[in-house]
């Protein structure tokens, strides 16, 4: 079943506001697609402008420990409305007493061009240890843009990467890993999660805005720097949760908006 690309717009543009009425939404998803009456695995291709889904896992090696993807649901995770309009949302878990991770892959159908907007929203926890033996390294909940198109293991989330956006464990505050010597958006980790968009100013600039859904107050970084190869075309991106532990992480109303004059010319 299909899906017009403005339901999703209205939906996203309420809460992310780099998003003008002469921008057209190019490429969309959410979970509330039919395609995902069955479940969110690898080979699933729903919305549009999207290459299929490659999920990847690390699972660990004993019993107690755990990683996986599901259709998370407003009825069965306690406040998932915020970014659940549509009462859905992709849901990962990466617990145990190692360190598991839940990685889901994506290709754009066409690499993204100065001026295009990436977006999506981001909902999780502060990262809690669910067994006592757990594994030392720090959880990271997140996604990137990459230049790469390579999925072929959940490490490789950060190849090529030329931005990367989470909440880091020990931090207060969402992080972002550029082209920048700082990383700390200053904003800080809510619960009701986050709005980020990503906009292209150049072939190695862009702009950042960031919407905590429980204020609605939008924090701006514009003129940063991309990272990885200079000129690289963005042609991927990677959602994680990377040892997230006793708090699943949520993603939701993935897209990407154009100018309107972009696409008529």
């Amino acid at each position: 079943m299909s899906h017009p690309l403005t339901l999703l717009f209205v939906l996203v543009a309420t809460v992310i506001p780099a998003f003008a009425a002469d921008r057209v939404n190019i490429a969309e998803d959410e979970a509330s697609h039919s395609a995902y009456n069955s479940g969110w695995v690898t080979g699933k291709n729903s919305g549009a402008g999207f290459g299929a889904w490659t999920l990847q896992t690390l699972g660990g090696t004993v019993n107690d420990s755990h990683a996986g993807f599901f259709i998370a649901t407003v009825d069965n995770e306690q406040g998932l409305d915020t970014i659940a309009p549509n009462n859905k949302a992709f849901g990962t878990f990466a617990n145990g007493v190692e360190f598991e991770a839940a990685v889901g892959f994506r290709t754009f159908d066409q690499p993204l061009q100065i001026g295009d907007s990436f977006s999506l929203l981001m909902e999780c926890d502060t990262v809690t240890t669910k067994f006592s033996s757990d594994d030392n390294r720090l959880g990271i909940i997140g996604f990137s843009l990459r230049s790469g198109v390579t999925s072929e293991a959940w490490d490789e989330y950060e190849k090529d990467a030329r931005f990367q956006f989470g909440f880091y464990q020990g931090e207060s505050n969402y992080q972002v890993y550029d082209g920048e010597e700082s990383h700390d958006t200053g904003v800080p980790m809510t619960a009701d999660g986050v709005a980020v968009t990503v906009t292209l100013t150049g072939a190695d600039t862009y702009d950042l805005e960031i919407t905590p859904l429980d204020t609605k107050e939008t924090t701006k970084l514009p003129g940063r720097k991309l990272a990885g190869t200079a000129g690289a075309p963005i042609g991927s991106f990677a959602i994680y949760n990377l040892d997230g532990e006793r708090e699943n992480a949520y993603f939701n109303g993935i897209q990407v908006s154009r100018s309107g004059e972009s696409i008529g010319r």
